[in-house]
């Protein structure tokens, strides 16, 4: 079973970086076609305007918070995943699907390619910070560090990620098992993430998000403050 879950947490990186053009297909198919809706959960938390989306993946949330008004940004440090990005992006723009203004999203390339723990960017540049469902680094406490120093005083951070498919049978029972084997925490997901991110300076809570044949965890974080 160790080896097993050692074999998905390997495929997963592969589908981030020189198989990152099958990602999409296969987080759909992992969750039964829930995952744009999943990642989609972040939105009704975002305050103000200037959002900051990392990793930003395939850009299919950043996508849809340039659509919705955002002036979001999408970090990633896969450039095979900033590759996809760029297409849609263009795609975007000649299929007329986002806002007015498209044209000027897309030469402004809203995407850098940079490490979570070395962001380029001013201290408390962004008005909101979505992460959903982050890779390794969501383990590293000089992450949310800098996440921290990148966030507006009276700004959210928002975490979606620990989703579940309501086990209506033995399928959607094998993918949660899939889906806890890429998280790879060895404790409840909300007790890990309120404790993370206290130490880095946040106060935290909880929200679900579920609809008919799914649940996701929503924490949303605010800079706690001083006195």
């Amino acid at each position: 079973m160790r080896l097993y879950f050692v074999f998905l947490r390997f495929a997963f990186h592969l589908f981030y970086n020189p198989f990152a053009f099958t990602y999409d297909f296969v987080s759909a198919l992992v969750s039964r076609g829930h995952w744009r809706a999943w990642t989609r959960a972040a939105i009704p938390f975002i305050v103000g305007k200037r959002v900051l989306e990392l990793p930003c993946g395939t850009g299919n949330l950043l996508l849809d918070l340039r659509a919705a008004g955002y002036a979001a940004i999408g970090v990633d440090l896969s450039a095979a995943m900033l590759d996809i990005t760029r297409a849609k992006f263009r795609r975007a723009v000649r299929s007329s699907t986002l806002l007015r203004g498209a044209q000027h999203v897309a030469q402004d390339a809203p995407i850098l390619r940079a490490r979570v723990q070395q962001l380029p960017f001013p201290n408390r540049a962004f008005d909101a910070i979505t992460m959903t469902f982050p890779p390794g680094f969501a383990r590293d406490p000089r992450a949310f560090a800098e996440l921290r120093r990148v966030l507006a005083d009276d700004g959210r951070l928002i975490w979606v990620d620990a989703a579940r498919l309501l086990p209506r049978d033995g399928i959607s029972r094998a993918l949660n098992a899939a889906l806890d084997a890429v998280d790879g925490s060895s404790a409840p997901f909300e007790e890990f993430a309120r404790a993370l991110l206290a130490g880095a300076g946040f106060e935290s809570k909880i929200e679900h998000v579920q609809d008919d044949a799914s649940v996701v965890t929503v924490v949303i974080a605010t800079k706690e403050q001083a006195g």
